[in-house]
């Protein structure tokens, strides 16, 4: 399997950054130049065909890679375009032989008036402790991409990973909601919890509520840019969160030897959030598919299988008697009349994993 890191690198210097959009506006000239020749049916380039471009020959022969393959879908999509356009902030990509990853420096070729290599320092996150740890492990790494994006430079990292299997039989019921972020219920094959786990929502309330009334003030004043600034930067602060809940939930699988991973589908998404206006809702929808794609991602990694069932009644359901009973939540608590009570959403964690096991063979 192949996975993308996208590492942010600390902040370069003027002179370095300057480099950087040099190389990217010839990597641009590069890439309508490629795309020029293959239209006038010269196909066996190579970065020898270029020499009026400053860059580096392993960017050339990326590119030549690169647009050769966007032509083919340029031709096959009958476009009524004369050919392939290509817009002005262009990442800059090498193959795995031109680049390099020690520690957290990484190390890349570039133009100035002479070829010459370029060392940056990355921003340590989990994400790259992760892709350290893949490095460490002799995992074999892809191709890479440089790219510019609102003020920051990223560098993309492709990694190939030998999928595990696991044929461990415990399984881990999951609800995604507001109030919790993530609940966790583990079960073994018999229906019995062994073990649980809460993400609490309250932090990510806060922020939510802090971010809320800031689009608002600034809806009034008709600042929209400014609106889509503070929108990225709660999507930001999101997607780090639910890196961090998804790593505690796949660690807990490991240690529990749970085989299968079972979460709703995400038709009930627009359910789950409808006490929020729309604008909150729509952002809201998206952390929630984002947080479910990284538990599956890493699930995969760990060998863990990962299911879907249908989110019909696993909130008004009673985990114990499973009679069903809309009145039965009120907000955080659960209680039925079969002497049931309990939170609501370790409830519907346990009635997720229960329908998976109902529809396992006997």
């Amino acid at each position: 399997m192949q996975l993308t890191y996208v590492l942010e690198l600390l902040k370069p210097t003027k002179r370095k950054e300057n480099i950087f959009l040099n190389n990217i506006a010839e990597v641009v000239k590069n890439r309508q130049a490629v795309a020029a020749k293959l239209k006038a049916g010269e196909i066996n380039l190579s970065s020898a065909d270029f020499k009026e471009l400053n860059l580096p020959s392993a960017v050339k022969n990326q590119n030549i890679r690169e647009v050769k393959a966007l032509y083919k879908q340029f031709l096959k999509s009958n476009s009524k375009k004369e050919n392939i356009e290509f817009k002005a902030n262009q990442p800059i990509c090498y193959n795995n032989q031109n680049y390099k990853i020690d520690h957290h420096i990484i190390s890349i070729p570039l133009y100035t008036t002479k070829c010459q290599r370029f060392a940056f320092p990355v921003k340590q996150t989990e994400r790259f402790e992760e892709l350290q740890q893949h490095i460490d492990s002799c995992c074999k790494l892809g191709k890479t991409s440089l790219f510019y994006k609102k003020g920051k430079w990223y560098f993309a990292v492709t990694i190939k990973i030998a999928a595990k299997k696991t044929s461990n039989s415990n399984l881990m019921g999951i609800d995604i909601g507001l109030r919790q972020l993530a609940v966790a219920s583990v079960k073994n094959p018999q229906g019995k919890e062994i073990n649980r786990q809460f993400h609490n929502g309250k932090q990510a309330g806060f922020i939510r509520k802090k971010y809320r009334m800031l689009r608002r003030k600034l809806g009034q004043s008709k600042k929209v840019k400014a609106i889509k600034k503070i929108n990225d930067k709660e999507q930001r602060w999101m997607t780090d969160l639910n890196h961090k809940i998804s790593r505690q939930l796949i660690n807990l699988a490991v240690q529990e030897q749970v085989g299968t991973i079972i979460m709703e589908n995400l038709e009930n998404i627009r359910n789950t959030a409808r006490s929020l206006n729309r604008a909150d809702r729509n952002i809201h929808s998206w952390t929630f598919y984002q947080l479910q794609q990284f538990i599956k991602y890493k699930a995969e990694l760990a060998g863990i299988k990962v299911k879907y069932i249908n989110p019909k009644y696993t909130s008004q359901s009673c985990s114990r008697c499973a009679k069903v009973k809309k009145s039965n939540r009120k907000a955080n608590l659960y209680s039925c009349e079969c002497g049931n009570h309990i939170h609501s959403d370790l409830n519907a964690s346990r009635n997720i994993a229960n329908k998976y096991l109902e529809q396992q063979p006997a």
